[in-house]
This record gives C-alpha cells, sequence and structure tokens, in this order.
C-alpha cells in the first residue's frame, strides 16, 4: 500500500523594506510580513501585543491607521501606509490625518499581491520610486527631488494637471 502525502509549504512571507536605514523598531498591523531583529508583525492590526512592543515607527494599510488615528499614539519615526494594486494611494487629507495623530513624517509603499515592495515614497514626498513592475501605471519620469532619477508612480493630481482645472 503506497500512501501519498501532500506537503504544503508555508506561503512565503515578504520582507519589509524600511524607508529609513538603518531601521527603527516597527510593529506591521498587516499579515504576510517576516518578522526580523527591529520588525515585528501583528496581523491583526494594533492591540495589547502592539503597544508591548513599543514601536518607534508603524507600517499598516490605510484602514488600519485611520482605526489607530485616534489613540493618541506617539511615534518617533515614521509611519508608513501600505497600498496594494486596485487601491487609491494616500490622499492629501490622509497624510493630513495620519501627521496630525502621529507626529512623523508618513511614507507610502505600494506591494503587490505577496507584499513584495513595487514603488516606495522617498523623503521628498513627490511620487513612488519603482524598484520593480507599475508598467501598467502613470510613471513620471523627470528626476526627483531627492536626486533619484528612478521613475516615480505618480500619487494624485499632478500640478499641470491641478493648474488646467483652476485656469
Amino acid at each position: 500500500m503506497l500512501i501519498r502525502i501532500k506537503l504544503q509549504r508555508p506561503k512565503q512571507r515578504a520582507r519589509f523594506v524600511h524607508p529609513m536605514n538603518p531601521a527603527p523598531r516597527t510593529a506591521i498591523l498587516s499579515p504576510g510580513f517576516q518578522n526580523t531583529r527591529t520588525v515585528r508583525v501583528f496581523p491583526q492590526g494594533w492591540g495589547l501585543s502592539a503597544q508591548r512592543f513599543h514601536p518607534q515607527s508603524i507600517a499598516a494599510p490605510r484602514a488600519e491607521l485611520r482605526r489607530i488615528a485616534s489613540q493618541e499614539l506617539r511615534l518617533e519615526h515614521a509611519v508608513i501606509a501600505l497600498t496594494h494594486p486596485g487601491e487609491d494611494g494616500l490622499s492629501a487629507a490622509d497624510r493630513d490625518l495620519f501627521w496630525r495623530a502621529f507626529g512623523v513624517p508618513v511614507y507610502e509603499q505600494y506591494l503587490d499581491e505577496n507584499n513584495r515592495v513595487l514603488a516606495m515614497e522617498c523623503d521628498a514626498h513627490s511620487g513612488l520610486h519603482v524598484l520593480r513592475g507599475c508598467e501598467d501605471l502613470h510613471l513620471e519620469r523627470e528626476a526627483c527631488a531627492c536626486g533619484d532619477r528612478s521613475p516615480r508612480v505618480a500619487r494624485g493630481p499632478r500640478v499641470d494637471e491641478l493648474v488646467k482645472l483652476l485656469a
């Protein structure tokens, strides 16, 4: 008698790429990422275990960031909003809310379905620098104010489009 056992490998978890180097103690409030020395994943979102971790930085989907924005949580380094294909990027209202709520710079990261970074925002906050993929999105090709010449995913209305609307 032959018995077959089908083994399933655990789903590969993505490594989180923090916009700051070295990465501060960061709580990721979303499943699908690897824990590291300075990064802890809290798949159920913000709760007691995340509070006990005392993060200096938080990465989470916009909905989770909105949910915890009223909890008077003060951070030391950054908030990273995680977006996926089909989702809108951060709005100016989101950025303002998160800045006021957490008191730190707000960055956006655009991830694929496996949470690998496709594009990420720099300190100049003028689009998301493409790391891979993104060919189907509107890309800006001029150099960023940070000096990086890689294409950027345009987020929100472009300045020249706003000027046309106001004219």
